[in-house]
Parts: structure tokens; C-alpha cells; sequence
């Protein structure tokens, strides 16, 4: 009888273990690339919040810098709209009623707005959901499990 040589397990295994060799180094590798990569990731996030916070420095600067010319803008509304309700009248007292007029609306208009925000304020839902909870725990809600 003639045999076939056949691979022992011995030998296939430098083959296996070269395959499972360049897995490893592909995983370390794929490792490797993904930390360098988290590291780049970092620190770009890292310069880009130095950048906003410097950023919003300089926004709020700006916003501060808006808040005289706004009031003056403002100012300058107010005394047209005064200056035409005299013109047309020839009185001075309805020019200065006109003026007051003007900032008395724009004051309602402000504290209403106030009112509305400050209701959100207080949470109204929340205290809603632990009033009902306090209720319940109070009257022994039933319980759905039985």
C-alpha cells in the first residue's frame, strides 16, 4: 500500500501560527491607529474650547460695547416719534406726553415679559408631578400589581 504523506498537526502549525501572527499585529496596528487618532481627536477639541472660550471673551465684549448704542438708538426713536407729535401739534406738552408715552408701553411690554419668564421659572410642571406623587403616597394609591 502506497501512503499519502499527509501534514501532521505539527507541521500546519508555523503556518496557523504566522496567519494568527499577522492578525495579531493587523489588531495592534488597527490599536495603534485608533489611539493616535483618539489622541489627535483630543487634543483638536482641546484647542478648539480654548478657542470658543477666548471667542465668547470677546462676543460678551461686544455685547457690552452694543448696550450704549442700542439706549442711545433707542433714545433717538423716542425723541422723533416725540418731535413729530409736537410738530403736528405746535405743544410742547403732547411732545413730552408723546416721549413718556413711548417708554411707559415699552416698559409695559418689558414687565409683562418678565411675568411670562418668571413662570417658568418656578417649574411648574415639576411641582405639579410631586404634588400628585405627595398626594398619592398620602392616600395609598393602589397598586396595579396583584
Amino acid at each position: 500500500m502506497s501512503e499519502i504523506p499527509t501534514a501532521t498537526s505539527e507541521e500546519a502549525r508555523p503556518e496557523q501560527s504566522t496567519g494568527e501572527s499577522d492578525e495579531l499585529k493587523a489588531w495592534l496596528h488597527w490599536l495603534q491607529q485608533g489611539a493616535e487618532a483618539g489622541g489627535s481627536l483630543s487634543r483638536l477639541a482641546w484647542l478648539e474650547l480654548r478657542l470658543a472660550i477666548a471667542d465668547s471673551k470677546r462676543l460678551l465684549l461686544v455685547g457690552l460695547a452694543m448696550v450704549p448704542v442700542i439706549v442711545l438708538a433707542w433714545l433717538g426713536f423716542s425723541v422723533l416719534l416725540a418731535w413729530l407729535a409736537y410738530q403736528q401739534s405746535l405743544s410742547v406738552t403732547l411732545g413730552l406726553g408723546a416721549f413718556l408715552a413711548l417708554q411707559l408701553v415699552a416698559l409695559m411690554i418689558m414687565f409683562r415679559a418678565c411675568k411670562v419668564y418668571s413662570r417658568s421659572l418656578s417649574l411648574p410642571a415639576t411641582r405639579s408631578h410631586i404634588q400628585a406623587f405627595v398626594e398619592g403616597t398620602q392616600r395609598g394609591a393602589p397598586t396595579t400589581d396583584r
